[in-house]
């Protein structure tokens, strides 16, 4: 195996917790409330059904084959060549995955907080910060993920804390408002949004010490983390209403801003930001662990690290020719993103399922039917 280490099961259920999350802290109350308005909070509770389905399809898979990645799996369900080219459009989707989040990094600090900071020099720094965490190794990223974790629960428990004294239940009215069709496309995209993009877990799963309670603690890290993000959209909606909360796109930054306990507790937008930062940052290592041990492991090669440096080269370069703006990614590679997610963790997962499945029925006729068992 490329990678000797292992992670406990705590570990890896932080890391779905803190991957859940990631930058949808700021994303995803608008992503939400563009289908449902002041029908946001319900959508994102009844995207929780289709994620655990999406979440059961992804341990499914790895229960199928318990000790390979999802690089590995696509070759021996689908043979060499067309496996290959399955794995490859994984790697691909796992390189703008990273270099998505990235961008996210570098539009956020250079239009919120150093907005007379060129966007290269923020990448550059945050790219620096990835490299380091791959050349420690998978061990290093779980036992920091378990150390950095609980400042992100806490700042956004602050959060939502402090405003509730400016929270208004009128804003959340009228109830049930918005179209059927309008309220499952929400809950979908809610889903896709967040769970979908734990398929990247799939690179990992191999890699944890073996337990029982995978299954358990993986489901329950990603509802608590949905949980969260709910709690988001709800105080969102009742602090700001449903037309700021969809026209907004750092709509967490804003809410912090809002913060006033007293005329003395105030302006802690920089704990959210760091929250926001500290998140991304693990589900951007995820995907880059991916993308680098899966292209190690589609070749063949023997170690994976040699291929860390230029795999920062080519992120550091992808986050900035993937959008020239904010606006750009906003109108349009974030719907696009809807789509490619719903694939890769629904439509391609239930292929291969069904290709095993497949597969395994006709050897067992054609066991049955040989002249020996005749």
């Amino acid at each position: 195996m490329l990678i000797q280490e292992k992670l406990t099961i705590r570990q890896f259920a932080v890391l779905t917790f803190i991957t859940i999350i990631g930058d949808m802290i700021l994303l995803y109350p608008t992503m939400v409330a563009y289908s449902a308005k002041q029908d946001a909070w319900i959508c994102s509770l009844l995207s929780l059904p289709i994620g655990l389905f999406i979440l059961w399809l992804m341990y499914k898979l790895h229960r199928t084959y318990p000790h390979m990645s999802l690089i590995e799996i696509c070759p021996k369900v689908l043979g060499k060549w067309l496996g290959s080219v399955l794995s490859a459009a994984y790697l691909f989707y796992f390189l703008m995955g990273a270099s998505i989040c990235i961008r996210e990094v570098g539009d956020f600090m250079t239009t919120q907080i150093y907005p007379n900071t060129p966007i290269r020099a923020i990448i550059i720094l945050f790219v620096v910060t990835l490299t380091w965490g791959m050349l420690k190794g998978l061990g290093t990223i779980g036992r920091s993920s378990e150390l950095l974790a609980p400042i992100v629960v806490f700042s956004l428990l602050f959060l939502i804390i402090f405003l509730l004294p400016q929270a208004e239940v009128s804003r959340l009215k009228p109830f049930f408002n918005t179209p059927v069709l309008s309220m499952f496309n929400g809950s979908f995209r809610a889903a896709a949004a967040s769970f979908g993009e734990l398929i990247i877990l799939s690179m990992i799963m191999p890699y944890v010490t073996h337990s029982s309670h995978l299954r358990r603690d993986m489901m329950f890290s990603a509802l608590l983390g949905s949980a969260l993000l709910t709690s988001l959209v709800l105080i969102a909606l009742l602090v700001l209403g449903p037309t700021l909360t969809q026209h907004n796109v750092y709509i967490s930054y804003i809410l912090a801003q809002k913060i006033n306990v007293g005329n003395f507790f105030q302006r802690i937008e920089a704990l959210t930001a760091i929250a926001w930062l500290l998140s991304t940052y693990f589900k951007s290592l995820l995907y880059v662990f991916g993308f680098v041990v899966g292209t190690a492991q589609l070749f063949r090669l023997k170690d994976y690290k040699p291929l860390t440096l230029p795999s920062m080269m080519l992120f550091f370069a992808m986050s900035i020719l993937i959008s020239p703006n904010i606006v750009f990614y906003t109108t349009t590679i974030m719907y696009a993103w809807f789509d490619w997610d719903v694939t890769v963790s629904i439509a391609l997962p239930i292929f291969l399922l069904l290709v095993h499945q497949a597969r395994a029925l006709f050897k067992k006729r054609r066991t049955k039917n040989t002249p020996l068992n005749k």
